[in-house]
């Protein structure tokens, strides 16, 4: 799963909508609904479904990875910001 996370946050940072990604994964998706269940409703959203998907993870697996890449994308701007 380490690898995938190195790889998602690639694709991240290569991505157009690169600041509407971490903005989600920032936010994170509503407390009752999670990664699972919350609304795909935008491109970045979409994206990131897709990408989750094709990396092979679902079932509980999909949201975990999402919560991992959280966790890079929290980090890491928490390190950009205190520099």
């Amino acid at each position: 799963m380490d690898n995938d996370i190195v790889e998602a946050m690639k694709c991240i940072d290569s991505h157009e909508l690169k600041n509407d990604i971490i903005q989600w994964y920032l936010e994170g998706p509503p407390d009752d609904l999670g990664f699972m269940w919350c609304p795909y409703d935008t491109p970045a959203k979409k994206y990131m479904q897709q990408l989750v998907s094709s990396m092979g993870y679902d079932s509980s697996a999909y949201g975990v990875m999402h919560r991992n890449i959280q966790v890079a994308v929290r980090n890491r701007e928490t390190e950009i910001k205190s520099k």
